[in-house]
């Protein structure tokens, strides 16, 4: 929990504007490590950060009701579908009007499967 916390933290430094994403981007932050931890996968620092500066561009774009343009399918098949599946689980919120496309999750899922990549070894 402390490194979510001082990765936000480090974010916020760097762009006073996402400020205001800070406890949405916490909370999926923790679903992520809830998840990983399940999985007995180590996310790395720098992945953190990474994973980080997503989440928080994500829930800006829900905020401002704004869509990154589709990805084509044929990307879907260079990443493990449990990523994506996981990917879509941390982005939904029961509680929330957000609603994450495939693209959204999909870009996720770049970053879960690196961390999976690098500690599990290819599939």
């Amino acid at each position: 929990m402390q490194m979510i916390d001082d990765i936000l933290k480090e974010l916020a430094e760097t762009k006073s504007d996402y400020l205001s994403e800070i406890s949405e981007s916490k909370q999926i932050l923790q679903k992520i490590e809830e998840e990983f931890r399940l999985l007995e996968i180590h996310i790395p620092r720098d992945r953190w950060l990474a994973i980080g500066a997503h989440v928080m561009a994500f829930v800006r774009r829900m905020t401002n009701g704004e869509k990154l343009p589709v990805i084509e399918a044929e990307l879907f098949a260079e990443i493990r579908p449990d990523m994506v599946t996981l990917s879509h689980k941390v982005l939904s919120e029961e509680k929330s009007a957000w609603q994450a496309d495939d693209t959204e999750a999909f870009l996720l899922a770049v970053h879960f499967e690196a961390i999976r990549a690098m500690q599990m070894g290819p599939s």
